[in-house]
């Protein structure tokens, strides 16, 4: 089988999987963030230790999953609360190793923010619309600009790459599939701005161009990431794509931008 055929294979089986997760409510919706939070850990530590960095995998899913559960409602404590008992987790979770902590800490302080803070503005984008209730539609819309600009960033570079984008941190991607990319993440912004109903026509589009840059930009950060520590994949749990993180990346700067731009023009503050 192909690698093309492998990636079209794993999104016909996980994406239906996410859809419904989303679909049932905020209580599924943050399951399956944490078991994300807990897969992505353990790719992340396997990332560190090839540099040095020698961070236990339980203290970046601690950390990643408090912040879930904070701003999951789970734990009726605020984003500064939060921020302190992950900082405390980082800290008192590095003690046992009797050394590394200039390195660990902030580590699994920035793995914490990586895998459980930046995804759970899905959770946020679930109430735009339904103060203090639940609605899938905005977190759809956020997944279809990004995906769609994945998608649309892989065939365009497929067809018509020729200059590379970032040589020296992906080599594969070029200025091409980033411009197809970004051109079907705001086309998707305009025809599937019904999901968010309030946008305009012209707000609709500059969430699809938000969405598409700041998912690019993502991705590319996780590329660095793997080239620092000399990785082709993040992990090889999902065929065709490599790991989970390889696969979220794009999600992780574009879902917390979408959401201040959704929630602003419905007129929040």
């Amino acid at each position: 089988m192909t690698s093309f055929a492998k990636r079209l294979l794993a999104a016909a089986v996980l994406l239906p999987l996410v859809v419904a997760a989303i679909a049932l409510g905020r209580a599924t919706l943050l399951i399956l963030l944490a078991g994300i939070a807990l897969v992505g850990s353990g790719e992340l530590a396997s990332l560190l230790r090839r540099l040095g960095v020698n961070v236990r995998r339980p203290v970046i899913a601690g950390c990643a999953g408090l912040f879930l559960l904070s701003r999951g409602g789970v734990l009726p404590i605020g984003d500064s609360a939060a921020l302190l008992l992950v900082t405390l987790i980082a800290i008192l979770g590095q003690l046992p190793r009797g050394g590394g902590m200039l390195l660990g800490f902030p580590a699994a302080l920035a793995g914490g923010v990586y895998l459980g803070f930046l995804p759970s503005y899905a959770l946020a984008l679930s109430t735009l619309g339904e103060p203090g209730g639940f609605t899938p539609w905005p977190v759809y819309y956020g997944l279809a600009l990004v995906l769609g600009c994945d998608t649309g960033a892989y065939g365009a570079g497929k067809l018509l790459g020729r200059h590379s984008l970032w040589r020296r941190v992906s080599p594969r991607k070029t200025w091409e599939g980033a411009v197809g990319g970004l051109l079907a993440s705001v086309a998707l912004g305009w025809a599937l701005r019904g999901w968010a109903p309030w946008l305009s026509a012209a707000e609709g589009l500059a969430a699809g161009f938000l969405a598409g840059t700041l998912g690019q930009l993502g991705d590319l950060a996780e590329s660095m990431m793997k080239r620092d520590s000399g990785q082709k994949d993040s992990g090889g749990l999902i065929p065709g794509h490599g790991g989970v993180l390889d696969r979220i990346d794009s999600l992780l700067l574009a879902l917390p931008v979408l959401y201040y731009w959704l929630r602003w023009t419905a007129g929040g503050s």
